[in-house]
């Protein structure tokens, strides 16, 4: 078991690493980044629905799944008072793709005016005081993604020591885990990177700051191990349960913060960012026929 977690850590803070290479790389316009968080919010919501909850209920109780209610206000609270999650590579990103955009013989001008009136419809207007990427303090965002991630790391020992608890090897649970973590990492780290070369930080300190944002998996993992080892093996099963129960909510708390801002503001993109959803809902459905392999 701690070969298959060592080479999972291995493998996570190699894709965060290039993550944080994204913004020195590339410029993500808002659609494509938009498509990829979709799919990722996809394989995170698939992630808790077919594997966390499931072996959480299996290995605990149903009263189990209450640490998930648990696990995503925990979350949620963590973003509102320390970081928002947010993924947005450049300050104006959104607006500049939504001005550039033209569907049928719809113009620049009426795109804007239907969001306005569709926003009005829905009585959701669009939070224009919302903070954009250089009004957000890069240390108070990594502190937060810090321990967002150490979560990160003890949902995938305690997905992998459930694997190995019940079948010896790792299978369905762990890697619909490791698959989703894999998928969203990098857009983690694309936020500090980018958000500290913003702010004038040099590129060497944040890929440091990155390298060490990168390390909060395995520290989350060894921190679960550790503590697991302290318990009988009773109490193990018990807390390794509600370790996923917690994990598969704070899965959803993160899904559900990618997905639901952009809701009513991609009709242009409907389709493209529904497929990319359901293509990582999918990925983690097709994961669960690891258990019958």
């Amino acid at each position: 078991m701690l070969s298959a977690l060592s080479l999972d850590c291995a493998l996570i803070v190699g894709v965060s690493l290039l993550g944080g290479m994204l913004p020195l790389a590339t410029v993500l316009n808002h659609t494509r980044l938009q498509v990829y968080l979709s799919f990722s919010a996809g394989s995170m919501l698939g992630a808790a629905f077919f594997h966390m909850l499931p072996e959480a209920v299996r290995m605990g109780t149903p009263q189990t799944v209450r640490w998930t209610a648990l696990g995503l206000l925990a979350l949620f609270f963590l973003e509102r008072f320390f970081s928002f999650h947010h993924h947005e590579p450049q300050d104006h990103a959104a607006e500049d793709e939504h001005s550039a955009h033209r569907t049928g013989v719809e113009t620049c001008a009426h795109h804007d005016e239907a969001h306005l009136v569709d926003a009005r419809h829905h009585d959701h207007p669009r939070p224009h005081s919302e903070p954009s990427l250089t009004a957000l303090s890069w240390g108070t965002a990594a502190f937060g993604l810090a321990i967002h991630s150490l979560v990160g790391g003890v949902a995938l020992a305690s997905a992998i020591t459930a694997d190995f608890a019940e079948r010896r090897g790792v299978r369905a649970t762990g890697w619909g885990v490791f698959l989703a973590t894999v998928v969203h990492k990098p857009a983690d780290a694309l936020t500090i990177v980018s958000l500290m070369l913003s702010s004038g930080v040099s590129r060497r300190l944040a890929h440091l700051v990155n390298a060490g944002f990168a390390l909060m998996i395995p520290l989350g993992v060894a921190l679960f191990q550790i503590g697991l080892g302290q318990l009988s093996p009773v109490a193990a099963s018990g807390w390794t349960a509600v370790a996923l129960a917690f994990s598969a909510g704070t899965f959803l708390c993160i899904a559900l913060s990618d997905l639901l801002p952009e809701l009513q503001f991609h009709s242009h993109d409907r389709f493209k960012l529904s497929i990319s959803l359901t293509a990582g809902f999918c990925l983690m459905a097709s994961t669960s026929a690891i258990e019958f392999l």
